[in-house]
């Protein structure tokens, strides 16, 4: 039971990249979600794209960052 008061998140980084060039996305797009996994970084990505696009988890925020720039948990947003 300890483990569930101290869920763990961590900044991932996910690219979006537009599947043609018609598509009204820009040409690409990173946005970090503050997350408990990869899946659900990119299903919360994957629920902001208008149209279609390519996404990937490419990386992640050290905590020092994540805390420099203000992110909470739960929260994504384009970088």
């Amino acid at each position: 039971m300890a483990n569930d008061k101290h869920k763990r998140y961590t900044a991932y980084l996910v690219a979006v990249t537009p599947v043609s060039e018609s598509d009204s996305q820009p040409a690409d797009a990173v946005y970090a979600a503050v997350l408990q996994s990869p899946g659900e970084a990119l299903a919360a990505v994957r629920a902001l794209l208008e149209g279609e696009g390519r996404i990937a988890v490419v990386g992640s925020l050290s905590p020092r960052t994540t805390k420099a720039i203000n992110l909470r948990p739960g929260e994504v947003r384009a970088i």
